[in-house]
């Protein structure tokens, strides 16, 4: 019943007549952006610039790319005054620590553009792990996540309790990276690997969670906000390559696994809507789980995930709503454009 509601609301706005009045602008980071930084895999090339500008290209009057924050805010500089409404999807994230991704979002509420999905509260809270874990243990939704600590310092690291209750096989990260960067999986491991690992982690952020290793199946399930409540796309396997058991940061760019839509519990789709509800993340959102063949666990989230490629997001939106490659972020733009083109047709001119 959710999906098909999407669905409608998606069938509707493909229907009316197009383009808009508007301008689209896409703000991303270059290959040119990084110098020898892990960041690298998460800047886009001309194909996939191309990709993100073809899937919506007919919705407006005019769209554009920019490769970096600097590039997009020059331009917001040089115009003397915004005679159209500005729709924004950002990826762009140079600038370290928890507000790598939130500049883009807050020039779009400085301006008063659109932005089509995570505005900069969301990203903050997106980067930042430990308050967003807080924040679902504090309102009855623990019995999600994966087991995990949270360390600012190699002081607060004690071996045997983590043993004790992660076990012998754990994960060590940044508590403000995606794409598996800087991650450390641990398995019979001694109090000076636990260390070390430690060590580099803080060293480089200052900060360090450790997780749990659940064993089992990847599961990716995308929420997305209509008219303010929160609905849950189609939920996508991850298929990891043949003695694999989890995806590593060369094969999150790599594309070293499949993707296939699956069923899971509707409690576990209640559970991600309510997650969206208590994080404020009324924007287009991704819930990673692990599955050990009786509960699901919650071990990463993000709310602004990568949905152009092969990636789960993009294919639970094909799935739900029955299009192409371009279907997720059309109904990102068409959500927008709902709420701000009151005036838009509602069919084509035959």
């Amino acid at each position: 019943m959710e999906k098909n509601l999407i669905k409608a609301f998606y069938d509707e706005m493909e229907a009316k007549k197009y383009p808009i009045d508007a301008i689209f602008a896409f703000v991303y980071n270059d290959y040119e952006t990084y110098d020898n930084d892990p960041h690298l895999e998460e800047c886009f090339d001309e194909q996939e610039v191309h990709e993100i500008l073809d899937s919506v290209s007919d919705l407006f009057d005019i769209t554009l790319s920019f490769s970096s924050e600097k590039k997009f805010i020059l331009w917001c500089s040089q115009q003397q005054t915004f005679t159209k409404n500005v729709y924004v999807y950002t990826m762009a994230q140079y600038i370290s620590g928890f507000s790598r991704r939130t500049l883009i979002p807050a020039i779009c509420q400085y301006y008063g553009f659109i932005n089509l999905n995570a505005d900069a509260y969301m990203s903050a809270i997106g980067c930042n792990k430990k308050t967003m874990y807080h924040l679902l243990t504090n309102n009855n939704l623990s019995q999600f996540l994966a087991p995990t600590f949270f360390c600012d310092t190699i002081d607060e690291i004690n071996y045997k309790q983590i043993y004790q209750q992660l076990g012998e096989h754990i994960i060590l990260k940044p508590i403000n990276e995606s794409c598996c960067i800087d991650t450390f999986i641990l398995q019979n491991y001694t109090k000076e690997e636990l260390l070390d690992s430690a060590n580099i982690i803080i060293d480089k952020y200052g900060y360090l969670m450790i997780q749990k290793y659940i064993r089992g199946k990847e599961i990716g399930i995308t929420t997305f906000c209509h008219n303010q409540e929160i609905h849950t796309l189609e939920p996508v396997e991850i298929i990891f390559s043949e003695g694999k058991t989890h995806l590593t940061h060369e094969d999150s760019f790599y594309n070293n696994y499949k993707l296939q839509t699956c069923n899971v519990p509707n409690d576990l789709l209640e559970a991600c809507k309510k997650m969206s509800q208590t994080l404020s993340f009324y924007c287009t959102t991704r819930y990673d789980f692990r599955f050990d063949g009786n509960n699901y666990y919650l071990f990463d989230l993000s709310p602004n995930p990568t949905v152009n490629g092969y990636t789960s997001s993009n294919i639970a939106a094909r799935t739900t709503l029955n299009s192409d490659h371009r279907g997720i972020l059309r109904l990102m733009a068409f959500e927008k454009i709902s709420l701000f083109e009151p005036s838009l047709d509602r069919t084509h001119n035959v």
